[in-house]
């Protein structure tokens, strides 16, 4: 398993895009609507190369959004996600070890459109919330 994005929450995802190219990110995927998460997201790598930032935005009112509660509280950083391999197993048998740990999933595997690929998120009992994608498969590139 290997930290595959940073994810960030904003509101505005066209504001959110001239602040993070002013830092120096380089955007490397057009928005994407995700219908079924009901959320634009568009990716960046970092000014040094090292990560790959998620901005995350309603693709609704955001009263509406399942983003509401995140922006209520200010939005920025939301999640870690995490692509998996091989040896990690599939993503039921990732959940099974992160639910037997005290996590609660708050999004079972379901297709995300940014990567063609399941996903998951869990909240940890820390509070930190994390998400897990599938490992890649010939052609991905996110």
């Amino acid at each position: 398993m290997q930290q595959h994005h940073l994810g960030w929450v904003v509101k505005d995802i066209e504001r959110a895009q001239s602040q993070f190219a002013r830092d120096g990110h380089v955007a490397i995927s057009e928005v994407i609507a995700d219908a079924i998460q009901r959320v634009g997201v568009q990716f960046f790598r970092d000014v040094t190369g090292a990560f790959v930032w998620e901005i995350v935005a309603p693709l609704d009112s955001v009263e509406s959004s399942p983003l509401a509660a995140r922006l209520r509280r200010g939005g920025g950083l939301d999640h870690v996600c995490y692509e998996l391999d091989a040896v990690d197993g599939s993503l039921e048998d990732v959940l099974a070890k992160e639910t037997a740990r005290g996590a609660h999933v708050i999004v079972p595997p379901t297709h995300a459109t940014a990567f063609g690929r399941q996903i998951a998120f869990v909240s940890r009992r820390s509070g930190q919330v994390v998400e897990f994608v599938e490992a890649r498969r010939g052609g991905d590139t996110l």
